[in-house]
């Protein structure tokens, strides 16, 4: 309640400093298309995705031995005897253990690589947005997506203009 209360004071006097000051202006840039569509965005997508091809073909082996394996336990259910029967399911699930714990380890370096991958692109989205407003008089340049905007002109939204400006920051770094 508090942020939406922020948020419309905050909107309410950037419209009223903007029609006293004329040349400043608000906009919205859609932060998932920035990073999505970014050159920097996606060579971390790239980079993610070739250090974790190995990880994710291990674990579809994994799921394709498990769901294997339940479906000949569930064959020779009506054949074991109780004790076979058993053994087979507790194995199964000593499996299904083992699965799970390596799916979560995986996430969990996924996401710290993602963290580290990431900062150096959210940085030059800060960067890239600041320089845009700046460069153009905008006294604000909200997320179009996070900010609660059920509504916004596509007139103030500036996301494609930020991202040539990502584009030619990520260029000149890269050289």
């Amino acid at each position: 309640m508090r942020k939406i209360l922020f948020l419309v004071l905050v909107l309410v006097l950037a419209f009223q400093a903007h029609a006293f000051a004329g040349t400043q202006k608000i906009g919205v840039a859609a932060m998932g298309k920035l990073i999505k569509d970014s050159e920097a965005g996606q060579a971390a997508q790239k980079q993610m995705e070739k250090k974790f091809v190995s990880a994710k073909k291990k674990l579809e082996s994994k799921q394709k031995e498990l769901e294997a394996l339940k479906q000949s336990l569930q064959k020779q259910s009506l054949v074991l005897s109780l004790e076979a029967k058993q053994d087979k399911e507790l194995e199964f699930k000593r499996k299904v253990r083992d699965y799970q714990d390596l799916a979560q380890a995986t996430q969990r370096k996924m996401q710290a690589e993602e963290q580290k991958v990431g900062t150096p692109v959210l940085e030059i989205i800060k960067a890239a947005v600041d320089t845009y407003a700046k460069k153009n008089s905008f006294i604000a340049i909200f997320d179009k997506g996070s900010s609660g905007f059920l509504y916004v002109d596509e007139t103030i939204d500036v996301t494609n203009e930020i991202l040539l400006e990502m584009n030619r920051a990520y260029r000149a770094g890269k050289k």
